[in-house]
């Protein structure tokens, strides 16, 4: 009865900041609503909240392709929607939230990883769709093909955001071939925000850099 008591949005976003993701769920299942509710609070990804908003989606279009797969693909429409010009908004969170919702598909959104991956022509979603590569290669998907190359690339970008979030994805996806790059950003001493499905950490560039390193070298046995 709790949530008859209070507005839908006001109820999300205190699931939000409790972590409470099950009663998001739950909500989920039962109003459709809440979907546009955690993209509006998604934007704002320097708060623990918009990332907690950007799983949520994931998880909650995973279930609902069980139930309803047409209505899961509407809601995808509507994120590549607003990408667009058209659209007259900006899906700031859009290459997040479509990483969230293959790596919870249960393999029913394979098609997605490229079109992820193609958002990168606009430079306001680099930094999405560089930590959706890294996300989904954690997640123990496989990217697209060319997310090496972005990933690569992006170890010298003037952004430190995007450097640092290349620094990590490059770990994931076992880029050994970058090592030589990844050395030369350990007295990186810019700071970078990550969300790793769990916490919003601030990460001084150099010390994932070395982390990277040693993690590549371990596991992949490269010396």
């Amino acid at each position: 009865m709790a949530s008859l008591k209070r507005p839908l949005k006001k109820e999300v976003r205190e699931a939000l900041l409790e972590g409470d993701f099950d009663h998001i769920l739950d909500l989920a299942g039962r109003n459709k609503r809440v979907f546009s509710i955690l993209i509006s609070m998604a934007y704002d990804k320097e708060s623990l909240a918009a990332w907690r908003a950007i799983k949520v989606m994931g998880l909650a279009v995973g279930a609902l392709a069980e139930r309803d797969p047409g209505m899961a693909r509407d809601i995808i429409h509507r994120l590549l929607w607003s990408v667009t010009e058209e659209s007259g908004a900006i899906g700031w969170s859009t290459p997040e939230m479509l990483a969230e919702i293959v790596i919870h598909g249960h393999g029913r959104f394979d098609d997605l990883p490229p079109i992820i991956l193609s958002l990168q022509e606009e430079p306001p979603f680099v930094r999405g769709v560089v930590w959706a590569a890294g996300r989904l290669a954690e997640a123990g998907l496989s990217p697209a093909p060319g997310a090496a190359g972005l990933v690569t690339a992006c170890l010298g970008h003037e952004d430190p955001q995007v450097r640092g979030l290349a620094v990590w994805a490059a770990g994931g996806l076992g880029l050994t071939a970058a090592l030589p790059q990844i050395q030369g950003l350990t007295g990186d001493d810019y700071r970078f925000s990550l969300y790793d499905g769990h916490e919003l950490s601030s990460i001084r560039i150099g010390t994932m850099a070395s982390k990277v390193i040693e993690d590549l070298q371990v596991n992949y046995q490269f010396l």
